[in-house]
């Protein structure tokens, strides 16, 4: 199953550092829903846990970006689940991004969506999970058809 540390390339820790945010704000949400309803034990302990566990890959990622980004070492048997997720929903808000633009006839940067996507790779290989679902389209394909839409391909 999961297989020790995890080696992130400082270019690509902003991204785990928001995913993590996103994590701790629908963490948030569950909770304070459980508050304005019949408290359900089961969702709000679940939830109370799942908020502590992303609290604390916070701390060990570092709370806020800095100038002098390091790469970053994690233990990755300590929260597979939670790096995976973190780092797959930033892989997807950068994809909708390019998308979204990409109908409406612009081409951005990949930037660093080419390695995050090889990020996310490797660790849901780690984590054991199964592999992303291949009919989504690449960054390739997508830079491809907004040529072809602006006449260059």
């Amino acid at each position: 199953m999961t297989s020790g540390n995890l080696t992130i390339a400082a270019k690509l820790v902003p991204y785990l550092r928001n995913g993590i945010k996103r994590e701790l704000s629908a963490t948030l949400a569950i909770l304070a829903f459980q508050v304005d309803t019949a408290l359900d034990p089961t969702s709000y302990y679940d939830a109370l846990a799942r908020f502590d566990d992303a609290r604390a890959l916070l701390e060990a990622v570092g709370v806020s970006d800095s100038a002098q980004q390091r790469e970053l070492e994690l233990d990755l048997y300590r929260w597979p689940r939670l790096v995976l997720e973190a780092l797959e929903s930033e892989y997807n808000v950068e994809l909708m991004r390019l998308q979204d633009r990409a109908a409406e006839g612009f081409e951005l940067p990949s930037r660093e969506i080419p390695a995050l996507g090889a990020l996310v790779a490797e660790v849901r290989k780690k984590v054991g999970a199964a592999p992303r679902d291949s009919s989504k389209e690449s960054i390739r394909q997508l830079a491809r058809r907004v040529r072809r839409s602006r006449g260059h391909g």
